[in-house]
């Protein structure tokens, strides 16, 4: 861990050397100096984490300028590994900040008595929390064919709150929020989780990559950044397996779209975010990545077919005269493929609840989901009918 030591001089006020990143102080007796982190983990969310440690002259009163905006209700503060039970905390001017030329928040100063001690010198450890910087994943990927493609992962780093010097720097997967949990679940679409999964063996990340509450943590190494600066910095490229899939979920569109499982290979977890698409030379759009740990699939949908034309329609025909009187629905499903080439189709049903005695023209497989699935096939020029019955009370 890189460390800093402040020496104390009490003559006259003057700028400390040997201090990295940070200047410190002696004022009468006291030592002022301003905080800036040695390490920093980053959220997707506008928080992050800091810890600043240095070392201190014992017996002398601090003061640490906090950056502006820090949560001081988060501030964790120790000497020599031990925690600092009593300090204090005081609205400062932003006209004696090294910050305030980058940020409108509220500066602290942070004060307190030191611990009594034998020792020549103290580590004073600062952890706290504050608003202003955090990442983003952000993924191109480019369509090499029907079972490939390069694929590209940056972190997106936004800085606006602090001043970092070769801080050592943690990519945190995941929301937080200071007063609740945050649900983590990525905007997936319904046809990419129906349609699943190719069945492959777990993978343990590499080393230095570890999770937090299921999440991953990207260590980013050592960066240097003013408030302000947007740092990108590439986590994986490499060009990947994928299956190329063309889906009909009847049940809640008209369209087929065009969804790639994309098998990550690279030495990274995929954190969520979101993939811009690039086709023959052109941008073909935007959509969202489950996180996918390392040999699974995520999935990005490309688009729609608009070649294959598809429609469904539904009756129903009320039954009576007999012993239970009941409604006989019908649905049909039409499949048009007006393209030049044959088509692999996966057509997605609902199955409808308290439904009885189906009749189908061509057998389906039932989902856990309650979605009735067809694999076809369907020639070049050529349509698909399915048809299928079942009872209803209503």
């Amino acid at each position: 861990m890189f460390k800093r030591t402040a020496l104390l001089i009490l003559v006259v006020l003057l700028s400390v050397s040997g201090l990295g990143s940070q200047a410190a102080q002696a004022e009468g007796g006291s030592i002022f100096y301003e905080s800036r982190p040695d390490e920093v983990a980053l959220y997707l969310s506008d928080i992050a984490f800091a810890r600043d440690t240095v070392v201190l002259p014992v017996e002398q009163d601090t003061r640490v300028l906090l950056p502006p905006g820090t949560y001081v209700n988060t501030l964790i503060l120790t000497e020599n590994g031990e925690r600092v039970h009593s300090y204090r905390i005081t609205p400062q001017s932003v006209e004696n900040s090294l910050y305030s030329s980058y940020a409108g928040n509220t500066a602290y100063i942070l004060s307190w008595e030191p611990i009594d001690s034998e020792a020549e010198s103290r580590e004073v450890k600062l952890e706290y929390l504050l608003p202003g910087a955090s990442w983003t994943p952000n993924y191109d990927m480019r369509v090499i064919d029907d079972s490939s493609v390069q694929m590209a992962f940056f972190a997106e780093i936004r800085n606006s709150a602090l001043l970092l010097d070769e801080a050592t720097v943690y990519l945190i997967a995941a929301q937080v929020d200071l007063s609740q949990q945050v649900d983590q679940q990525a905007m997936m679409q319904m046809n990419q989780v129906a349609v699943g999964y190719a069945d492959t063996e777990a993978a343990l990340p590499t080393m230095g990559v570890g999770t937090l509450d299921l999440e991953y943590i990207y260590p980013a190494g050592q960066i240097t950044a003013s408030p302000g600066d947007t740092v990108y910095m590439n986590l994986a490229d490499a060009t990947l397996q994928a299956r190329r899939l063309l889906v009909w979920n009847a049940a809640a569109e008209a369209q087929v779209d065009v969804i790639y499982k994309v098998t990550n290979d690279t030495e990274v977890p995929f954190a969520q975010g979101i993939v811009h698409i690039y086709q023959d030379n052109l941008f073909r759009g935007s959509d969202y990545i489950e996180t996918t740990p390392i040999g699974s699939e995520g999935s990005v949908t490309i688009g729609n077919m608009p070649d294959i034309r598809v429609h469904k329609s539904a009756s129903q025909e009320y039954q009576s005269g007999t012993l239970d009187d009941y409604y006989l629905n019908t649905v049909v499903l039409e499949v048009n493929n007006f393209s030049p080439a044959d088509v692999d189709l996966m057509i997605l049903d609902g199955w409808v609840e308290d439904a009885w005695e189906f009749e189908f023209s061509l057998e389906p497989e039932r989902q856990p989901d309650n979605l009735f699935r067809w694999e076809v096939n369907i020639p070049a020029g050529e349509s698909l009918t399915i048809t299928y019955h079942f009872k209803t009370e209503y």
